[in-house]
């Protein structure tokens, strides 16, 4: 990867959610008490998708609320941070949504799920912390349209760290994390998005990834 090693801009570190999902783990049927007692503290919500929309301020946001996208799971449509509040919100059909938690094989697979939205939903929040005064126009901007959802410098930072974790789950060390960006062999969907945009937006989703691991190694 050394064409990459001439960038150096810094990544912003997800939040670690380790020892919450540690702990929802160890919890054998998990109810909405039980997400509220571990998450809120760590601003984090888990909310329907009207209570979802009455935390938006403009027409333009209320209207992207992606309330026709399949879900990305059962019960689980959406989450996003909320530049108003300053939290991260997981829109879900409470009861769909739980169900995932009574199979071991869905629990592991929604808690993986979840640990990679919030990481990259924690990243979004700190990048408007680290813009105080300035408006973020991030809830005008839907993934419905797709090339400027995932054209955004916001956005590539956050999914390359989502990359790393997919890759990570199907336990690729960072050499082949690594290697995947000059091979371009296929292992995950954000691959094949970031494949079809343009050179620039390619070469700085590369970049991002490259430097997340290379911060890790240092």
């Amino acid at each position: 990867m050394k064409h990459l090693k001439k960038f150096n801009e810094a990544v912003i570190k997800p939040h670690d959610f380790t020892e919450a999902f540690t702990e929802l783990r160890s919890i054998p049927e998990v109810t909405m008490d039980d997400l509220n007692r571990i998450f809120n503290p760590l601003n984090v919500e888990f909310v329907d998708v009207d209570y979802f929309k009455s935390k938006l301020q403009t027409k333009k946001e209320i209207e992207l609320v992606p309330v026709n996208m399949p879900h990305i799971r059962p019960g689980l449509r959406f989450a996003a941070h909320n530049v108003y509040t300053n939290k991260m919100y997981v829109c879900i059909v409470e009861d769909k949504f739980l169900n995932n938690f009574k199979n071991k094989r869905l629990k592991e697979e929604i808690l993986e799920l979840l640990e990679e939205i919030l990481r990259h939903e924690s990243i979004h929040k700190q990048q408007a912390e680290k813009r105080p005064g300035v408006t973020l126009k991030n809830l005008e901007n839907s993934p419905l349209k797709p090339k400027s959802y995932f054209s955004s410098t916001d956005e590539i930072m956050a999914y390359a760290d989502s990359f790393i974790t997919q890759c990570r789950n199907k336990g690729l060390s960072n050499e082949e994390i690594l290697d995947l960006l000059k091979t371009g062999k296929r292992v995950s969907w954000i691959q094949s998005v970031y494949k079809d945009m343009d050179p620039d937006v390619q070469k700085r989703f590369k970049k991002y990834v490259y430097q997340y691991i290379s911060d890790e190694n240092n």
